[in-house]
């Protein structure tokens, strides 16, 4: 709390300064004088003496810009003596004296609503502004009015007040009151010339988002990306906006550029990545995607994730990618049946060698009965095809004693004794 009192304190001191210049010939000589000795006891941490001389100029001077000072400085005394209730009651009087130009209003105005938010006042902080603001905006706007034309453009109150008390609408949950005035800070900011402060785009995308203006959010997500490109959490929330708005194809826009400019980086995100290719009907590349980083470790390697590669190698047709997965996966399981997977692919591709290699693979690993006979029978018919007839009948010979599989088998051998009579 000191660290925030002095950072105040500060901050008064310089609008003190400003506030006195503005006004040397609305006060005496001697009030600017003691005004500023005051000034001097408060750097020094001298607080009493400056108690001291504030109570007397309490005491002689009447309603006027020079009161309106003293309280500010009263502010700055207890701010400094860690008296924030006691500080904002000063500063406030000094605000009802309404004696400050706009600028002047709008920033102490601000700093009180700061105050009350720094001690969880958040209704008394939302009080200290929204109730001034029709008048700020409207002296402004006078103000304005009055300057050189070169100058009528420029924002008399700042940005970081509208964005004060969107941040207390924030707080309290009042989400379109969010969305009322913190679109108004960042505008005032990107008119000064001034990049847009992170903190704000972040309550006004989750302001989006709670009020379910998805296409809103995205675009303020899109700023966010712009200010921090490495915050993997904003690209994959962009993402998110779109999904929402069941646009898969600009999802998967965000996700590939996020990944091309080496962003994306978590597990999950992958795999999103990934998932949102194949449904998107390009397999090819999400398989590509997902096998890069199952070999740098980038995702895990669990038995899911290597099916999920098969499936994306089968249904972009790559047969042999999707053995080698399958066969990867299974060295996770405890049974041969994705070798077995693996077998039947190999005999799609008519890679009847490698088919019988992975299918006693399987049969060493273990089956379920039903697999194990089905293995039997496969392993049979490509040692066929490959004119190995007595390692076909070895296999049908062992089909042949398992119920699932008796009667195929036994008509494979009845074949293969045709078949080598005429050889």
């Amino acid at each position: 709390m000191k660290q925030l009192s002095i950072i105040l304190c500060l901050f008064f001191a310089s609008l003190f300064s400003v506030s006195l210049k503005a006004a040397d010939t609305s006060i005496s000589p001697a009030t600017y004088e003691a005004l500023n000795d005051v000034q001097e006891y408060l750097q020094q941490e001298d607080y009493i003496n400056a108690q001291e001389l504030l109570d007397k100029l309490q005491s002689r001077l009447k309603p006027s810009f020079g009161l309106a000072l003293v309280h500010q400085l009263y502010g700055q005394l207890y701010l400094a003596q860690e008296n924030t209730l006691a500080a904002i009651q000063q500063f406030e009087n000094a605000l009802k004296l309404d004696v400050f130009a706009v600028g002047q209003e709008s920033a102490l105005a601000t700093n009180v609503a700061q105050l009350y938010l720094s001690i969880e006042k958040t209704d008394d902080a939302i009080a200290a502004l929204s109730s001034r603001m029709p008048k700020l905006l409207g002296d402004e706007k006078k103000a304005q009015q009055t300057q050189k034309k070169q100058d009528q453009d420029k924002s008399l109150i700042k940005p970081i007040t509208f964005a004060t008390l969107g941040m207390a609408y924030h707080i309290k949950g009042d989400y379109n009151n969010v969305i009322t005035w913190v679109p108004e800070a960042l505008a005032r900011e990107k008119k000064s010339g001034n990049q847009p402060k992170e903190n704000w785009l972040q309550i006004l995308a989750l302001a989006y988002y709670e009020r379910k203006q998805y296409q809103s959010a995205a675009d303020t997500l899109k700023q966010l990306i712009a200010i921090k490109p490495d915050n993997e959490d904003y690209w994959v929330q962009r993402a998110s906006m779109f999904q929402l708005l069941e646009q898969p194809g600009n999802t998967l826009k965000v996700l590939e550029t996020a990944y091309a400019a080496d962003k994306l980086t978590k597990d999950q995100n992958l795999m999103l990545l990934v998932q949102l290719l194949i449904n998107q009907g390009i397999p090819e590349r999400g398989a590509r995607i997902l096998k890069e980083q199952l070999l740098a470790q980038n995702i895990e390697m669990t038995e899911s994730n290597w099916r999920l590669l098969a499936s994306a190698w089968q249904l972009s047709r790559q047969r042999q990618d999707a053995i080698v997965a399958l066969s990867q996966a299974s060295e996770a399981m405890s049974d041969g049946s994705l070798l077995l997977r693996a077998a039947r692919l190999a005999v799609q591709d008519n890679r009847h060698a490698q088919a019988t290699v992975l299918i006693q693979k399987a049969l060493d690993k273990g089956l379920e009965d039903n697999d194990s006979a089905n293995a039997l029978l496969l392993a049979g018919s490509s040692h066929f095809e490959l004119q190995h007839y007595a390692d076909a009948r070895r296999y049908f010979q062992r089909a042949l004693k398992q119920p699932d599989s008796a009667t195929s088998a036994k008509t494979w051998l009845d074949y293969i004794a045709t078949v080598e009579e005429y050889l």
